[in-house]
């Protein structure tokens, strides 16, 4: 696997054939890496954050060209927007990030075991004729937005806060029809569900019909006032 130098400043894509990659690993791990986790090492990276603030949104690009050379994509997203003083990378932190997310999780647990779809989906890595890594994009907890956002993350989200902010309006506006306002926004029909804004809602709206169930208006309304939105990004400094 290849690792594209980050275009983000202060923020490093360590390579699993860089130096200092297995000693950034064993401080991640609190051990040295085992049987379980080698196998992935050839398709993981490391972010190390060398800023002075924190990371609440990280998106790490695996581009692959399979066996019959057709090229796909995807991107690993890490998202701590609603609760930034939570950022799962602050100042001096590093992040392991394999194409195979459950080894991403195991070293963040850092537990001892995987899943069989692990290994079994190591295998369709394997035969990927290359792999390329790349930083797509990140968001630090004051909410500037950096990075080539290939996959339109900045807009989609910035959606989907407006949409909750819209939602949480109309369910607190004072005579509203509460039970009608979420049952709506829930059967949205699944030809729309694409459409971000109404899964947006659509989300929050099952949160709030939880509330409602067990403790009616009162608990739902308690709920959506108490609502944590995603940080206002921005881009830029």
């Amino acid at each position: 696997m290849q690792v594209v130098p980050s275009s983000i400043a202060d923020l490093d894509l360590i390579g699993p054939h860089a130096a200092g990659f297995r000693e950034a690993l064993e401080l991640l791990l609190g051990r040295a890496p085992d049987g379980v986790i080698e196998p992935a090492l050839s398709f993981s990276t490391i972010v190390r954050n060398r800023r002075s603030r924190a990371v609440a949104l990280l998106g790490v690009r695996f581009d692959m060209t399979g066996p019959q050379a057709k090229s796909y994509s995807v991107v690993h997203y890490a998202d701590t927007l609603r609760y930034p003083e939570r950022a799962g990378v602050p100042p001096g932190a590093m992040r392991f990030v394999c194409a195979e997310p459950l080894y991403t999780d195991l070293v963040l647990r850092r537990a001892r075991e995987i899943d069989r779809r692990g290994p079994m989906n190591l295998d369709n890595l394997r035969r990927a004729r290359e792999i390329h890594a790349s930083l797509d994009c990140a968001a630090f907890d004051d909410g500037q937005f950096a990075g080539p956002d290939s996959l339109g993350a900045f807009e989609r989200l910035e959606i989907e806060r407006e949409a909750e902010i819209a939602f949480l309006e109309e369910v607190l506006k004072p005579g509203s029809a509460v039970a009608t306002i979420l049952r709506e926004a829930i059967e949205v029909p699944v030809a729309h569900v694409q459409d971000r804004a109404l899964l947006a809602r659509r989300v929050l709206a099952k949160r709030l019909s939880e509330a409602f169930a067990t403790g009616g208006l009162d608990e739902a309304a308690a709920r959506a006032r108490n609502h944590r939105l995603r940080i206002k990004l921005r881009r830029g400094a």
